[in-house]
């Protein structure tokens, strides 16, 4: 018989308030991201469907790498080393290419990794944080960020291994964010990565 106890004594040690399940198994990744001005509507919509909370108050640090060359940037892939706090998580996550793909392992810690992808020529092009809450509701998990200078985002997500049912994924995607109240008008195609380096690259340039 299972030991209960030591199970959620180790998702509490990673800042998990529940299992995971399947929610983060697959190659690719289904989602949409939607600017909103305020997370507590929403919020309360998804607590109100009986959403559970996975993860609450986390602040992430995510670390871009690439080759000098710039060569996965050039092939729309990241590397990213991902810091969590309070829980002291670390992710190590493969994007690309395309928007779609997605591959990510949990890691004891990020020193060595870091040292090690150094070693293989990786370089860090960026940083970014964001406070983060997650909850899962059917087959989506819901991300509520909050970015400094960028705003608050609401992701809805899901995971597959399918290639061939990203189609079917991303219409359910649709309907369930229609059912949050969320609009097309409010979705945002661009990375958190992108929209920061096009926030610097507006502050940096000369004002009339």
């Amino acid at each position: 018989m299972p030991d209960l106890s030591s199970s959620a004594a180790t998702l509490q040690a990673k800042g998990m308030l529940c299992d995971p399940g399947d929610h983060f198994l697959g190659r690719y990744e289904v989602e949409r991201k939607f600017r909103v001005d305020i997370l507590e509507p929403v919020r309360s919509k998804i607590l109100s469907m009986g959403a559970v909370p996975f993860t609450l108050g986390n602040v992430e640090t995510d670390i871009f790498l690439d080759q000098a060359d710039g060569r996965l940037e050039s092939n729309d892939q990241q590397q990213v080393m991902r810091l969590m706090q309070p829980s002291g998580r670390v992710l190590w996550i493969c994007k690309g290419p395309g928007s779609d793909r997605c591959v990510a392992m949990d890691l004891d810690g990020s020193d060595k990794a870091l040292e090690m992808l150094s070693a293989l020529g990786f370089v860090e092009t960026g940083r970014l944080t964001k406070k983060r809450d997650i909850y899962f509701a059917g087959d989506f998990h819901i991300t509520l960020d909050q970015l400094d200078g960028l705003g608050c985002f609401v992701e809805i997500a899901v995971m597959t291994d399918d290639a061939d049912s990203l189609m079917h994924w991303a219409n359910r995607v649709g309907v369930f964010a229609g059912s949050l109240g969320l609009e097309d008008s409010q979705i945002e195609g661009r990375s958190y990565r992108a929209m920061m380096m096009a926030m610097a690259r507006a502050e940096a340039s000369p004002r009339a």
